[in-house]
């Protein structure tokens, strides 16, 4: 049985902006309309990265420029269409279709303005990754380095300000996304959100200990409240030893991270990573917080290496037969694959 596809987070969009016609097949390019069909995607959420380093006052634009490219991308062939919703998403399915969702990765593209987001929710923005690697003066990032001050008395990762935000987008029905999310913000924001809350694109802390894994009691709190993980494909999130390792490449040429993610060449590592180390992460994370809870959350086009022999959005086949070789039911299969997400999105419809 073949299952269809949703892969929660892609930054694919830089290359529509470079001018790549990704109805085409890209040497590198891990996200193309070829591999997007081969891989039995059903939908691809396109996410736009504002760079935390974005002038505060250009990032909505910044954003707003990367969504018309999405929207573009979208309608540009028969097989492709836009999803904003539940519906939208069943008719896309049953027509075969590859629908295109639009996210936004981080939280700075609001320019600190909640009419900015609810602008974002008129341009059909679902999903909002809530910071990214800086903190910003509402919300604490994972991977900050200075110190978080914050106003909002007991609450430690999100400012009052912070907490309107998650206030407003569980009224527009933007869902946030506690992938990049400091341990302090990651609760606070599960605490102030009536609807479920997704890490979009994480892994697990317990098998790799990079700060943007989520650690046991995260994954808990985030399958007691109804919401999910996406499993991250990113090398480095996924084995430790290549972690490690790769981190010490970084430090002793902290310019080389531009050249692996134009070549998707590490130099140097000697960490061979099997694809197997992905369903070794959704096999945790299903004994963890159960099957309801997991889905799938590439970062395609984002990150600078996959496992061997993960070459993009065609690999989900493989992964699927991997599941299946391990015991893993039709059922569970389809929740992992797409069913789980719906659930999730059904709530914020």
């Amino acid at each position: 049985m073949a299952h269809s596809v949703i892969d929660l987070h892609c930054d694919s969009v830089c290359y529509l902006i470079d001018g790549k016609d990704l109805r085409q097949e890209h040497q590198g390019i891990h996200c193309t309309l070829p591999k997007l069909r081969e891989g039995r995607v059903g939908l691809q959420v396109f996410a736009v990265y504002v760079p935390p380093e974005t002038e505060i006052a250009t990032a909505f634009n910044y954003t707003s420029v990367r969504l018309d490219a999405i929207d573009a991308f979208a309608k540009s062939d028969e097989l492709l269409t836009p999803v904003e919703n539940l519906n939208e998403l069943k008719v896309c399915l049953a027509a075969g279709k590859t629908g295109i969702m639009l996210a936004v990765e981080n939280g700075l593209a609001i320019e600190g303005s909640l009419e900015k987001l609810e602008q974002l929710r008129r341009r059909k923005v679902r999903i909002m990754t809530m910071v990214h690697s800086k903190h910003m003066s509402w919300i604490e990032s994972c991977t900050g380095k200075e110190k978080f001050n914050t106003d909002s008395g007991q609450s430690r990762g999100l400012s009052r300000f912070g907490e309107q935000v998650i206030d407003a987008m569980n009224d527009l029905g933007i869902i946030p996304d506690v992938s990049h999310s400091s341990e302090n913000a990651f609760w606070d924001v599960i605490k102030r959100s009536k609807k479920p809350v997704i890490a979009s694109h994480s892994c697990a802390y317990s098998l790799c200990a990079a700060a943007r894994n989520l650690k046991d009691d995260q994954l808990k709190a985030l399958g007691d409240s109804g919401g999910l993980v996406g499993v991250n494909f990113f090398s480095g999130f996924l084995n430790e030893p290549f972690r490690l390792q790769f981190a010490e490449i970084l430090k002793k040429d902290p310019q080389i991270f531009a050249q692996i993610m134009e070549t998707r060449h590490v130099p140097g590592i000697t960490v061979n990573v099997p694809m197997s180390d992905i369903a070794d992460h959704i096999d945790y994370m299903v004994n963890i917080i159960g099957e309801d809870c997991v889905a799938l959350g590439s970062d395609y086009d984002g990150i600078p290496a996959a496992p061997d022999g993960v070459k993009g959005s065609d690999y989900y086949p493989v992964l699927e037969n991997e599941l299946r070789s391990r015991g893993y039911s039709e059922n569970r299969i389809e929740k992992i694959f797409n069913a789980n997400f719906a659930r999730v999105l059904e709530a914020w419809d």
